[in-house]
């Protein structure tokens, strides 16, 4: 390999690193901005948007954050590597404070939010095939433990109050955390 093609793939390599710890943060900000919103107001625009930003920030964004965190080990940037724990740490508390069903209702609410149609849930596909299962889970199962939790609750209105009650005090307490 030639000289030119190794500098230009560390070139691109460092811009896209950057613009993703952007992206990351700003991200974050979005996240912590519609938690504190809602805190203030119950609004159901703001509740669709926090749901996608809160199911990515304890999926997707919690993968991203362990995986910069080992990129940092070792290193001498200890503000960062102390934020990236206290994240990681706060992320996974917040997980684990919900139950499965839980989880399944916020992921159902973000492709609601994200999509038009909700066809991965059901049994029967546009293609006239059925569909048994959705990420390893009973289809049938998933909406019947989806429906329980409305019965449980009374509504999506109702939920939504449930889970920002225990959410929004721990995600408002990392964001503290994090701006030390």
């Amino acid at each position: 390999m030639t000289e030119f093609p190794k500098e230009e793939f560390k070139r691109d390599f460092i811009i896209k690193t950057l613009v993703q710890q952007t992206q990351f943060e700003q991200w974050l900000q979005y996240l912590f901005y519609l938690n504190n919103e809602l805190t203030k107001e119950y609004d159901f625009v703001h509740q669709d948007s926090f749901y996608v930003k809160f199911y990515d920030a304890i999926t997707e964004g919690l993968i991203y954050a362990k995986k910069v965190l080992k990129t940092l080990e070792g290193g001498s940037n200890k503000e960062k590597y102390s934020f990236f724990i206290n994240l990681i740490s706060g992320l996974d508390d917040l997980k684990s404070t919900l139950d499965e069903s839980e989880l399944d209702y916020i992921e159902y609410r973000r492709h609601s939010a994200s999509h038009i149609f909700q066809n991965q849930y059901e049994n029967i596909q546009d293609d006239l095939r059925i569909k048994k299962e959705r990420k390893s889970k009973n289809v049938q199962e998933l909406n019947s433990q989806l429906q329980q939790l409305l019965i449980k609750h009374g509504s999506d209105k109702n939920i939504d109050h449930y889970l920002n009650q225990k959410i929004q005090p721990q995600l408002k307490s990392l964001y503290q955390l994090l701006n030390k």
